[in-house]
């Protein structure tokens, strides 16, 4: 009787027996395993992890080939012929992805440090491969040059502005970049080449100061691209930006005997710089700062507006009217003019096509007279055979 007036304790789950509900079930300890990486493609363990989490997402700039015959009376074809660089804009080579982003994972901190057992080589797929500026002068056949713009004092502000823009006379106050738009016509044409080939970067519609001095630079001297890619390679390991010479990078790894048989990812190619490609790319760029602009526009120092373009600049003269700024209305005119021209075309093809299948007809008919003919005069012969010779 005591025990059945004592409080009775309520049963927990873990009180209960196998009829008082599901139990969850124990979970089990699992020890984690060591990472492991491909040491025939990574040198070490962070290369590899910097591989995995930061490299394998970012973009690649692929370098671009320049149509010299189209700038060979301005200022883009006198920079490539003072510096010899017709290998340099030529048609870039296939370049691969994976390779690419192993490359920059490998590049080891001591790349540039004489005292280092690897210095200026990079590991790639079992080996170590030269890069050094003189490594890639010998890739693109170029001398080592003594003038460079990694050697020379910086060019004050002041008179790059005056060299490369119109319409401004100083650089502005606070900003850290121009707006392509206030580029003299044909150094807006060389800033392509530089943009994708020498200082790769996506943010074309502005011009840092690294950019400007670099465009003012080759107006007049002479570039060894050998030291200012090898250092740029470097730069953009460490920071956060698109990663840039594909071709070079693979073409080296190439020359150097890394198996390429079995890459499959290509690096997306860029179009080429050209005439019809410029003048498209400037009405484009040109109509969204149309858009955007708030400020003054045309010859005034607002860098933000349109300054006038120089009037005898071939491209200038189609997209200006009367030293104006291109509107929306001439914009649509110039589409207009450009899909009469295509209609125009389009009639001469098809005139030509018409023209073609009647010669073909009638040649045909000819081939049947000529056969005819010729059936006639094989019956001919078979039935008055010619004399025996004598």
């Amino acid at each position: 009787m005591l025990l059945d007036t004592m409080p009775r304790s309520k049963k927990t789950p873990q009180d209960a027996g196998p009829s008082s509900g599901k139990r969850k079930a124990p979970s089990k300890k699992t020890s984690k395993q060591p990472v492991t990486y491909d040491d025939t493609k990574f040198e070490t363990e962070g290369a590899w992890l910097l591989y995995k989490n930061v490299l394998s997402a970012r973009n690649i700039i692929s370098e671009r080939r320049v149509l010299i015959s189209d700038f060979a009376n301005e200022l883009l074809g006198h920079v490539i012929q003072r510096n010899k660089w017709e290998k340099f804009v030529a048609t870039p080579r296939v370049a691969y992805v994976e390779i690419v982003k192993e490359f920059y994972a490998n590049i080891h901190d001591n790349l540039d440090n004489p005292e280092h057992p690897q210095y200026q080589q990079v590991y790639m797929r079992g080996q170590y491969i030269p890069f050094s500026p003189l490594a890639i002068l010998r890739y693109y056949e170029l001398d080592n040059t003594e003038t460079d713009i990694l050697q020379a004092p910086n060019t004050n502000l002041q008179e790059v502005v005056t060299s490369i823009c119109q319409g401004i006379d100083h650089w502005p106050d606070g900003s850290s970049t121009l707006n392509y738009n206030c580029l003299l016509p044909q150094v807006r044409t060389l800033d392509k080449m530089v943009s994708a080939n020498i200082l790769p970067t996506t943010h074309t519609s502005t011009v840092n100061m690294e950019r400007a001095r670099l465009l003012h630079w080759l107006q007049t001297k002479t570039l060894n691209i050998g030291n200012y890619i090898f250092a740029n390679v470097l730069h953009i390991r460490n920071n956060r930006r698109c990663l840039a010479f594909p071709s070079l990078i693979t073409g080296l790894c190439e020359m150097h005997g890394i198996d390429l048989s079995h890459e499959i990812t290509r690096v997306k190619r860029t179009m080429q710089i050209d005439r019809i490609g410029i003048r498209s790319s400037e009405v484009h760029m040109t109509r969204n700062s149309e858009r955007s602009s708030q400020g003054p526009v045309g010859g005034q120092s607002n860098v933000h507006g349109q300054p006038e373009p120089a009037q005898d600049d071939p491209m200038a003269e189609d997209l200006y009217q009367s030293g104006t700024e291109p509107t929306l209305a001439s914009n649509s005119n110039e589409l207009h003019q450009w899909r009469t021209s295509n209609a125009e075309i389009k009639a001469d093809i098809r005139e030509i096509r018409e023209a073609l299948v009647q010669e073909a007809e009638s040649r045909r008919r000819d081939h049947d007279a000529l056969s005819a003919q010729m059936t006639q005069l094989l019956g001919y012969f078979s039935l008055y055979p010619p004399p025996p010779p004598q």
